[in-house]
């Protein structure tokens, strides 16, 4: 997922890709607007019951309600902390997780923490997996200190079973970084942030989308600093790297958000031509794969309304200052950072 944050720039997540949309009510099986009927998981929408019927093969498997009768069903059926109960309650968290139902994901990430500690020699994997979710809601939830401590566990663990270089290990030093730059330690995100990218060369060469990701998390930190100047080449070599790495479908979103970060050095340094054309053209993109209002959209128009500030167009400003803010409002909700900034 892009955090779409004014913390330095915007942030991806390794293991998430969504964008926060609209919620609208489209039917899960032919599409139509406005289905009134939605499932108990709250997941999806329906027209009527002959609609529900019809997908049921295909959503069952992602369908909490129904996975969460079968965890009653197996916990009556098996023994204690069985490793079947473990599975199913992390993969509950994950489908949790992708919704956006934080509290639920964290509920079922520290049961099988909790059945997996005991078995941390043979579970391993799974601690440093449910570890790093933990620490990414805690994160998203201003719970830093939690954050660092999960982040860092997970780090620990995949060091234990992985030794010094594995492509996990990269991502892990990436979140600790993270976790670092939103509790302001910039020096400590750096170091993190600079093992991840000697790691994730020497494993993959430099032209790999883990490389853009951490290169970009670099230049946020840099930026955060004052040092533009500098942040600036490293968002253009990771912009190089996403455009020929992720193609023209769904992950060309990263391809959007390097064109932001871009486009806000651009901004930042003055160079306001440059930077509207970034803005521009990530804003083609977003909308040709999210073409429902989404959050990214929202922030790209609202970085455009700067962009028309500082060429004198305070209508223009206006309008799009105007637009980000009712996709907001459908979105993410009135009551965070971006819409203050809209506002402010």
């Amino acid at each position: 997922l892009p955090t779409a944050s004014r913390r330095g720039g915007l942030e991806w997540e390794e293991e998430r890709m969504e964008v926060e949309v609209e919620k609208a009510k489209i039917c899960g099986t032919c599409g139509a607007t406005d289905a009134p009927l939605k499932c108990p998981c709250k997941a999806v929408f329906y027209c009527n019951a002959e609609c529900q019927r019809a997908s049921w093969e295909g959503h069952r498997g992602g369908c909490t309600f129904d996975l969460e009768r079968k965890l009653r069903k197996d916990r009556r059926r098996l023994e204690g902390d069985d490793p079947a109960i473990a599975k199913a309650l992390f993969d509950l968290g994950d489908l949790y997780h992708n919704q956006d139902r934080l509290g639920e994901a964290e509920e079922k990430y520290l049961e099988v923490l909790r059945i997996s500690v005991a078995e941390e020699e043979s579970a391993g994997v799974m601690v440093a997996n449910v570890s790093r979710r933990l620490g990414g809601i805690y994160s998203l939830q201003g719970k830093l200190d939690d954050a660092l401590a999960m982040s860092k566990r997970s780090l620990r663990v995949l060091r234990r079973v992985h030794g010094d270089e594995h492509v996990s290990l990269a991502c892990a030093l990436n979140r600790v970084g993270l976790v670092f730059k939103h509790k302001s330690q910039l020096d400590r995100a750096m170091s993190k942030f600079e093992q991840a990218h000697e790691m994730c060369c020497g494993l993959f060469g430099e032209d790999h989308e883990i490389v853009a990701t951490v290169l970009s998390n670099m230049a946020n930190v840099l930026t955060l600093q004052g040092k533009g100047a500098e942040a600036m080449p490293m968002r253009e070599k990771s912009l190089d790297i996403e455009r020929r790495t992720q193609g023209s479908g769904v992950k060309a979103i990263r391809v959007a958000t390097a064109l932001v970060n871009l486009g806000s050095s651009y901004l930042d340094q003055g160079m306001v031509e440059e930077a509207q054309e970034r803005f521009e053209e990530a804003l083609g993109i977003v909308r040709r794969i999210h073409p429902e209002r989404n959050a990214l959209e929202a922030l790209i128009l609202s970085n455009l309304g700067s962009v028309y500030g500082s060429q004198g167009k305070p209508e223009d400003a206006l309008a799009m200052y105007d637009k980000a803010y009712r996709i907001y409002r459908k979105t993410i909700g009135l009551e965070t950072m971006e819409v203050a900034l809209v506002l402010g």
